[in-house]
């Protein structure tokens, strides 16, 4: 899953649970951790995988159903007991959301499955060469656009556009949360 998959579906998500669980919209603060949160286990594992080698395909403790989720869950415990029960929400649904979205994607489209890593540490992927990040990335662009030219990569696409398009529109329903702060980033006082 591409890291603006992660983001929509994260937000998706965080907005029902907010709407649900507080009886508001996200607010500026709970928009921006989920951003970070729906693409840490990325930041982590595929580096290791595509720079450092240490990992055969990205996905290791970060992506973790027995590590990093239990993790992202004790974050979002400990931000709640420090009184900011919207942020550990944002967190937890971030993070979640990003390991449920690449399950799902991996239990589509991998071929072989690699559904155990997932499992880390008790399974673990081998060591692989490391290509690169550029260089995995530029690989990975390339075969998406191959994906394309099928009818399953195509559906797939209008299925990921539709996603985007939906929750653009609920994220300006929801009044643009975290955009003033980023806006606000480039502007002298």
């Amino acid at each position: 899953m591409w890291p603006w998959g992660h983001l929509a579906v994260g937000y998706v998500a965080l907005s029902a649970v907010v709407r649900i669980g507080f009886g508001d919209r996200p607010s500026d603060r709970a928009a921006l951790v989920l951003a970070v949160a729906t693409q840490l286990p990325d930041l982590v594992d595929k580096p290791l995988a595509w720079q450092f080698g240490l990992l055969s395909n990205g996905i290791g403790a970060a992506h973790s159903l027995l590590v990093g989720v239990p993790a992202a869950l004790a974050v979002a415990a400990v931000l709640r007991a420090r009184g900011y029960p919207e942020l550990g929400v944002a967190a937890a649904v971030g993070y979640v959301s990003h390991v449920l979205g690449d399950l799902l994607f991996a239990a589509l489209f991998s071929r072989p499955p690699i559904l155990p890593s997932f499992l880390w540490p008790v399974y673990s992927t081998p060591a692989a060469p490391a290509p690169g990040l550029g260089a995995k990335t530029w690989q990975l662009l390339l075969d998406s656009r191959a994906l394309l030219g099928g009818g399953m990569g195509r559906t797939y696409f209008l299925l990921e556009a539709l996603l985007l398009c939906g929750t653009a529109a609920l994220w300006f329903l929801d009044g643009t949360p975290g955009w003033k702060p980023v806006r606000n980033l480039g502007r002298a006082d």
